[in-house]
């Protein structure tokens, strides 16, 4: 971890700069006085500027090749700190989806067994109404037996005559049944 006396690679790229400049300017105004003292052939000022500017090329050149170092490495920072970045973002775009995934999954799941629930609560309503039909067609068959028996004992008693009724087969649900697709296609399915 950096300590808190790190240089800051922006505040040393424009320390860099800002000395790169004032040498570069130190220099100029070498060689403008060299300049200067040949055209007015003062050539021992001119040998003097000759010599300061010699003395000063290597510092310029050095504080120039500081500058460039510092560009360079503030862009490789730059595009290490972008490459974290741009790793970090896929990171959590991954973790995003992967508890998207969890979640969509778990929901597929979920809803998987509420369907096989429900499909086992239709057959169970399907077998519990086919079963309900032949209770109804029973009960119906007890009815027509019930009739029977009553107009068996009317005759036996003498209030009726034998003849006289001759319907005792109570027919209401195959009507129903036959008027309903659902109820035709239980009592056909045989549940």
């Amino acid at each position: 971890m950096a300590t808190d006396t790190a240089v800051h690679p922006a505040e040393a790229l424009e320390t860099a700069r800002a000395e790169a400049k004032r040498l570069r300017a130190e220099l100029a105004s070498h060689e403008s006085t060299l300049t200067q003292a040949l055209e007015a052939k003062d050539y021992r000022r001119a040998e003097d500027a000759q010599q300061k500017a010699n003395a000063l090329r290597p510092a310029v050149l050095l504080a120039e090749a500081q500058v460039s170092a510092f560009q360079a490495a503030s862009h490789a920072l730059q595009a290490h700190r972008d490459a974290e970045s741009a790793a970090a973002r896929q990171r959590e775009a991954e973790e995003h989806a992967d508890a998207q995934l969890a979640q969509a999954a778990a929901g597929e799941r979920e809803a998987h067994n509420l369907a096989e629930a429900y499909l086992e609560a239709a057959r169970e309503a399907i077998a519990d109404a086919a079963a309900a039909l032949r209770k109804a067609f029973e009960a119906e068959r007890r009815e027509s037996e019930c009739r029977r028996s009553i107009h068996e004992i009317e005759v036996s008693a003498g209030r009726a005559d034998r003849a006289g009724f001759t319907n005792f087969e109570v027919n209401n649900v195959q009507p129903v049944v036959d008027l309903s697709p659902a109820l035709t296609a239980i009592q056909r399915s045989g549940a």
